[in-house]
């Protein structure tokens, strides 16, 4: 597929705009549990994790699934707009060293993706998938719509 510069224009929306989402999300993390942090991630995956991106999975299992989607669609994005733009004067080598590049980041955007499919299996209920305690919610005065 040949790129336009709308083209390229959109990904660099798309990426600016998730990455606004994460950057709000990060600065609202307060220092809560720690949920998520014991997860089997890959160890390539961990490896290139900084800390800021680790914080990320310090809140409830729907916030961290959210996250998790929200870095593996921005991975995604940067991976169609290297796949969508032109090979330039690069060598034979360093174009095949950019493509498996890319393969490995499309997979541990994927297996990370999968991860986040996990972890709201693993929760009891959507409530409880947002942190939300059951109970609490049980206990919540019903909303009276009588006048």
């Amino acid at each position: 597929m040949k790129s336009t510069p709308t083209d390229t224009a959109l990904l660099e929306n798309a990426l600016l705009a998730i990455e606004k989402v994460l950057a709000h999300a990060d600065s609202e993390l307060g220092g809560g549990p720690e949920f998520g942090l014991a997860i089997d991630l890959p160890i390539d995956v961990i490896d290139m994790a900084s800390r800021k991106e680790m914080q990320r999975f310090r809140t409830s299992a729907a916030q961290s699934a959210v996250n998790i989607c929200l870095s593996a669609a921005a991975a995604l994005v940067d991976v169609s707009k290297t796949l969508m733009s032109a090979p330039g004067d690069r060598s034979p080598e360093d174009l095949e060293r950019e493509f498996q590049a890319l393969i490995t980041h499309t997979k541990i955007a994927s297996r990370s993706a999968h991860r986040a499919a996990l972890i709201l299996a693993e929760q009891e209920d959507a409530l409880s998938a947002r942190g939300i305690e059951t109970a609490a919610a049980n206990e919540a005065q019903p909303l009276s719509l009588a006048y």
